[in-house]
């Protein structure tokens, strides 16, 4: 707000109770100047943004890690600022690294609905949505205790229809759903 916008206001307040104008903008004028001497004075005016190239603040480590990330999330749009969020991650092992890289991959794969459209990479990373993408052991382990029962569940029951009605394709899946059995127990 500048002092003049600050004034008029002050006046167009006042309005109602006007009696004297001049006294009203001494009024108006003494509080600007109050209000500056506080700290709470004219907003200083808005100075362009400088254009930084942030990719080139990237250390070789970072760059050669972001190029990987930026191929790998397939949306090409916003570079300079998917690479300041990179360079706000700071300094990471190579494994942090890939894993950002792996969950890049996934969301360029995974399916967007109708009518909306993908993150931007500048968001991605701000937000950490990579870290959606990152396995919980305790909820791995539990789909493949589910798994696990899905599968010995259909082994009786192919097991059960082929007593009733013994032949070889049924007896060629329960083979099979023995051997993803097995696979789970190794």
């Amino acid at each position: 707000m500048t002092k003049k916008q600050f004034i008029q206001q002050i006046i167009i307040r006042a309005l109602p109770e006007i009696n004297n104008l001049s006294a009203t903008i001494r009024y108006a004028e003494q509080l600007w100047n109050s209000m500056n001497y506080y700290g709470y004075g004219a907003d200083k005016a808005a100075e362009p943004q400088k254009n930084q190239n942030y990719y080139q603040q990237l250390s070789e480590k970072q760059r050669v890690a972001f190029d990987k990330f930026w191929d790998a999330f397939k949306l090409k749009q916003g570079r300079n600022g998917a690479a300041m969020r990179w360079l706000q991650l700071g300094e990471l092992s190579p494994e942090q690294y890939k894993q950002i890289i792996e969950a890049a991959k996934q969301e360029a794969q995974r399916p967007i609905a109708h009518g909306l459209t993908r993150k931007m990479a500048q968001g991605w990373l701000m937000e950490r949505r990579y870290e959606d993408f990152t396995p919980d052991p305790a909820k791995q382990k539990k789909q493949q205790d589910l798994t696990l029962i899905n599968l010995k569940n259909e082994l009786n029951n192919l097991k059960q229809l082929y007593k009733l009605s013994p032949n070889s394709a049924i007896e060629e899946q329960i083979k099979a759903i023995e051997i993803k059995i097995a696979g789970f127990s190794h």
